[in-house]
């Protein structure tokens, strides 16, 4: 069986990935999202307030993907996708409808082969349905967190820096108070 712990998966998974990610690029988003990332957050995280807020189009392309990929995934691969691609930047002011166009035109032929592919794969029982674990998704992110902390840190250290660090500061104390408010929500959820 292939999984996500074979070579063969995890090589052509990055090499996916890598593609995906020129398609986004191309079709005006940052080159460290996917596809699938930006849908999920567009589709559920940039128009917060109700579903009948997202654009037809978006939502439309994230049920195309997630039927994409709904055999290895389940039914919310582009939520999914958006909680994998952790503090990127999604929102660089370049989607418009045009853009949407050109992210269709590389979305639907892609989905219809990757489909093919994957609902046959699945019905031989040679992939199936990952398992998400949550707690080991938000370890790594914290060690994210905490790479990007420590990098900060040196080059506050190595580098002489002149200009003034107010905005700095006041970003860093957002996220002191966001790392506070994550604390106590882990706090609640002890068993």
């Amino acid at each position: 069986m292939i999984t996500k712990n074979t070579k063969f998966w995890q090589y052509f998974s990055h090499l996916f990935v890598s593609i995906d990610q020129l398609g986004n690029v191309v079709a005006g988003g940052n080159s460290d999202n996917t596809i699938s990332a930006r849908v999920g957050y567009y589709t559920n995280h940039y128009y917060p307030y109700t579903e009948s807020e997202v654009p037809w189009y978006w939502s439309l392309l994230e049920r195309i993907i997630n039927t994409t990929f709904y055999p290895v995934d389940g039914p919310n691969h582009c939520h999914e996708a958006y909680h994998n691609d952790p503090g990127e930047i999604f929102d660089n002011r370049v989607t418009n409808f045009f853009v949407v166009i050109i992210a269709a035109g590389l979305i639907m032929p892609s989905c219809i082969i990757i489909a093919l592919i994957l609902y046959f794969l699945s019905a031989l029982r040679i992939v199936k349905k990952k398992t998400i674990n949550r707690e080991k998704n938000l370890e790594r992110r914290i060690d994210s967190c905490n790479l990007l902390l420590r990098s900060t840190k040196q080059e506050i250290f190595e580098h002489n820096i002149d200009s003034d660090l107010n905005e700095a500061k006041k970003k860093l104390e957002n996220l002191i108070m966001q790392a506070n408010q994550i604390k106590i929500m882990i706090d609640n959820h002890k068993v």
